[in-house]
């Protein structure tokens, strides 16, 4: 069974690793669990866990797994007699700790002969076993979309990109006070680094109007966090519509203005290739749009069609990814006809979401996967 479980969680998603199933083993072994399967539940969390955001998918998981038993009978006899050789007091805990499997209407929580009534104590008579199913708790999912908070804390990934300083000067590096006293059992232990210098040149383009407009707030925080951010030493922001032509926006009307308006030329002829270039938009056009040149307005119609102008600046800005606020799941990216797909062939993509943009950050850093 527990091997069982094992391999299932992996299918679902949760690297759980060899080593952490063992201490779990251990764990149970020890009566960490409290013979009950709340208590394993509980156990699971603590152990095999490593982020907040693996809650969900765990309680899923977990309840998937485990759900059918406050269906079923009570255990066989023949088991019940081999958990009673093991822990005498088993039969006991059994019907004080767990009411799913307690005496009782089977499958109602607190209806067991010592279990609370409903309503009683913090819980309300519920178990965990039941939460996942109710689905009634905070989110910690990564494929939700953000708010102006979490795109800031992401923008926190580029520091990395950061210069130490040769200097004598010290200071604090929190992160690395934290991990050291941890493994030294909360005996503070301080860390200090040399100070960063911001080196990070960051160029963010994002696709006005059209289909955008729903995500128009979405871009617009994606906007405050990276103008907010402090670890970037310099932020060029520009619009364009479905694809980059021959000209970028300085503000989402899109205005043909003198003051409005740079030419993709002057911009690779401004700025190096160690600038990194975030494209933010749904990908979604008529093919036209991506291999013609017909609203090449600019260039009457004429010019470079927008998928070379992307070849071209993918080319001079190696280190550029591609943000789409539609999930891949749910834009058709499998379909070779696609525009999405024919970007995301072009330029890395990533979906508007925490774990893309961290995944999409981390590789502006490195340049892999």
């Amino acid at each position: 069974m527990f091997i069982e479980f094992f391999y299932f969680l992996r299918e679902r998603g949760l690297k759980v690793s060899m080593g952490e199933w063992l201490v779990l083993l251990e764990g149970l072994e020890k009566g960490l669990h409290g013979s009950t399967l709340e208590g394993f539940y509980k156990l699971c969390r603590a152990i095999i866990l490593r982020d907040e955001s693996e809650y969900d998918a765990f309680d899923q998981a977990f309840s998937a797994f485990f759900g059918g038993l406050a269906q079923q009978d009570p255990l066989p006899k023949e088991l019940r007699e081999i958990l009673e050789k093991i822990d005498p007091s088993y039969e006991e805990s059994l019907s004080h700790f767990d009411p799913v499997l307690s005496d009782g209407v089977q499958g109602t929580p607190g209806s067991g002969k010592r279990s609370p009534g409903p309503g009683s104590g913090s819980s309300g008579g519920r178990t965990s076993i039941f939460a996942p199913g109710s689905r009634k708790f905070r989110d910690f999912r990564k494929d939700n979309t953000l708010d102006t908070r979490q795109f800031q804390m992401a923008f926190r990934i580029l520091r990395n990109l950061s210069t130490q300083l040769e200097t004598s000067e010290m200071e604090l590096d929190i992160d690395r006070t934290i991990d050291e006293t941890c493994k030294k059992n909360g005996l503070l232990q301080i860390q200090y680094r040399k100070p960063r210098r911001n080196t990070i040149r960051v160029i963010l383009m994002i696709d006005s109007g059209g289909s955008m407009s729903g995500f128009a707030r979405l871009c617009s925080e994606l906007f405050q966090a990276a103008s907010a951010s402090r670890h970037l030493k310099e932020l060029r922001t520009y619009y364009f519509h479905n694809i980059v032509y021959s000209l970028l926006y300085k503000d989402p009307t899109l205005e043909i203005r003198d003051d409005n308006c740079v030419s993709v030329d002057q911009l690779m002829n401004d700025c190096d290739e160690k600038y990194r270039v975030i494209f933010v938009g749904d990908a979604e056009m008529h093919p036209y749009e991506l291999e013609g040149t017909e609203y090449n307005f600019v260039d009457k119609k004429s010019g470079r069609p927008g998928s070379e102008t992307l070849r071209l600046m993918k080319r001079h800005f190696p280190h550029s990814i591609w943000l789409n606020p539609i999930p891949a799941h749910l834009s058709g990216i499998d379909d070779p006809d696609s525009t999405r797909r024919a970007i995301a062939d072009v330029v890395d993509m990533y979906d508007l979401t925490l774990d893309g943009l961290e995944r999409g950050f981390r590789f502006l850093l490195s340049g892999r996967k």
